[in-house]
């Protein structure tokens, strides 16, 4: 097993003892959700359920032992939703015991663990997603594999889109850093995660992404645009604050595109 595996669950968690023939259920049900059959996957994710977190450590178990699986990620996934607020702990420690970030595989876990998480609304989760901002930007820092970097960044975004349900701020620097200073176009739930934890900081970049957008998608500029009015509102910003003083002359009309003068 790599460094980037939890290792046996049962052992480091010391799950509680259960009937073995409930336990070899347990490891027929979990095999059953990597079935073919919609209904067999249906039934075991139903059976599952009522073992709790000693089937959710069971799922991780076999989750980090089949990360290329794309299939088996969205499986296991499913099944630890299904049980829920059970499964809380046992993916804490799984990612917790995710040391590095090595392969795309690594970010893919990851990801799927945030998704979870996310569904499962528990802020307690918040110290343990902030770790794997860490752990993913170092990936990013010492490796120049185009693959591993969009996996990380994918599973980044996951991650802020989580903590901003949180109303944790702990990772507002970061989602600072991927939004950049707004002259390249960013990845899809950067801008709205700002937009909903919003900060003055970002209105620059912002106004400059906007002034981009107007030539790509029409849709996606109005969603800046929309986003700019927000934050500004929030923060009590006008037009002519300093915080606008860096534009330049394109893009101060970008600025007031956005804010338009009424006529008089």
């Amino acid at each position: 097993m790599s460094d980037s595996q939890p290792g046996s669950l049962r052992e480091k968690q010391h799950a509680a003892e259960i009937a073995p023939a409930a336990k070899e259920e347990i490891r027929k049900h979990v095999r059953d959700l990597l079935s073919d059959d919609f209904t067999v996957r249906a039934a075991s994710m139903t059976s599952l359920e009522k073992y709790g977190a000693v089937a959710a450590e069971a799922i991780v178990d076999a989750l980090v032992k089949k990360p290329e699986a794309g299939h088996a990620l969205t499986n296991f996934s499913d099944a630890l939703a299904e049980i829920g607020k059970p499964s809380l702990h046992v993916i804490l420690h799984a990612l917790n015991h995710i040391v590095e970030v090595k392969r795309p595989e690594d970010a893919y876990l990851i990801e799927n663990f945030v998704d979870i998480l996310s569904s499962l609304r528990d802020r307690r989760a918040a110290a343990t997603l902030l770790e794997q901002l860490a752990k993913l930007n170092a990936a990013i820092k010492r490796n120049h594999n185009p693959q591993l970097v969009h996996c990380c960044e994918l599973a980044k975004v996951k991650i802020h889109r989580a903590l901003v349900e949180f109303g944790e701020k702990g990772g507002l620097d970061d989602l600072i850093d991927m939004l950049g200073d707004g002259r390249k176009r960013v990845r899809d739930g950067v801008v709205e995660a700002v937009t909903k934890i919003g900060d003055r900081r970002v209105l620059v970049p912002l106004v400059r992404l906007y002034d981009i957008d107007e030539h790509v998608t029409f849709s996606g500029a109005q969603f800046i645009k929309e986003a700019i009015r927000e934050i500004a509102r929030r923060e009590r910003v006008t037009p002519e604050d300093k915080v606008f003083k860096d534009l330049n002359a394109a893009e101060r009309a970008a600025l007031e595109r956005v804010f338009p003068k009424s006529k008089k």
